[in-house]
């Protein structure tokens, strides 16, 4: 694929070249940003029926640059900002001798979080990210043994009409898929009853706007997608969530919580492709070592959210483990 090295380099980027390089990596992994999805580890049921998976991994790393987030929330202070670069790689491994791993899928992006306490416990935070989208693959998405690009894949979009299959025709195993994106986030969180500075309720709301646009940074003329695939993307994918946290201040305390998020696709010219998603979550995290670390299942109905395969559209399943970015009990300084 023609951004791939250039991916691979970015990465490196985000290691910095000092002779106290373990230190200053996992300073910058301990800080806390409010808006963000978490990492998970899971069982999936697929979405096409064929397909066996064995598992998915969603792991996400932000890199901090500069932060006050975490300083602000164990002070006290109004605000708190942080820039960062954030990796969040998508990995599925299939029940398939010859494709193992297929497709994964690669965000490599710079953001920006601003948070202020309102109310004297209450968080509203702005999230701003861009960057690349992509899974580094580099045959035509809808037909394989065929370069990304190339007239012959110019000709197969060309067969494709609005009302295609296109999931029947997809190249699952080395279809390209690349996009640059930008993401616009709001969230509102309330904390209630605080036992031990620690809120006994608390509830999130997220509004958000994924933007998929040519130019990297808006900037910079590569990594982008053509003029035949965006119409089968479309421009834009509206997000909303809610979420709901309960602490349990016993012996061995737990936080259990319950999530609703919601995604609308708009901008594409296909009808095969459902616009919504819609994934219910519980997790129950037991442990109260400031980690994050927990156990989640979840339900999803809708278009999929694997790189090209939200051409895909049904039901699945997900059990496994999960890390969140923002578990409340890092917010040690919540008035009583």
């Amino acid at each position: 694929m023609r951004c791939k090295l250039f991916l691979y380099c970015f990465a490196l980027c985000l290691v910095p070249q000092t002779g106290n390089c373990q230190s200053d990596i996992l300073s910058s992994l301990k800080e806390l940003y409010p808006v963000g999805e978490p990492a998970t580890m899971s069982y999936r049921t697929p979405f096409i029926a064929r397909e066996k998976m064995v598992f998915d991994a969603a792991p996400v790393v932000r890199y901090s640059f500069y932060s006050t987030i975490r300083r602000a929330l164990e002070r006290g202070d109004t605000t708190g900002f942080g820039v960062y670069a954030a990796f969040k790689p998508h990995l599925r491994l299939y029940d398939d001798a010859s494709y193992p791993v297929r497709t994964p899928s690669y965000r490599i992006q710079l953001g920006a979080q601003y948070m202020w306490r309102v109310h004297g416990n209450d968080l509203f935070t702005i999230a701003l990210e861009s960057g690349h989208y992509s899974n580094g693959q580099d045959q035509c998405a809808f037909a394989e043994g065929i370069a990304d690009g190339s007239p012959q894949c110019d000709s197969v979009y060309q067969t494709l009409s609005t009302s295609s299959d296109l999931s029947g025709l997809l190249n699952r195993s080395s279809g390209n898929f690349s996009t640059n994106l930008t993401e616009l986030h709001f969230n509102y969180r309330l904390n209630r009853q605080p036992v031990n500075r620690v809120p006994r309720h608390m509830a999130s709301f997220r509004l958000g706007l994924v933007y998929y646009h040519n130019k990297f940074w808006g900037l910079f003329d590569f990594g982008g997608y053509t003029d035949a695939d965006i119409k089968i993307y479309g421009h834009y994918r509206w997000q909303a969530g809610l979420e709901y946290t309960r602490y349990f201040p016993m012996r061995h305390p737990l936080f259990l919580t319950v999530g609703q998020q919601l995604e609308c696709i708009t901008g594409s010219d296909y009808d095969a492709i459902n616009p919504w998603r819609s994934e219910t979550t519980v997790a129950v995290y037991p442990w109260n070592d400031k980690i994050g670390f927990g156990i989640f299942a979840s339900f999803i109905a809708g278009h999929d959210n694997y790189n090209f395969r939200f051409v895909d559209n049904g039901s699945q399943l997900a059990v496994g483990i999960c890390w969140s970015p923002f578990l409340p009990t890092k917010l040690w300084t919540v008035p009583q």
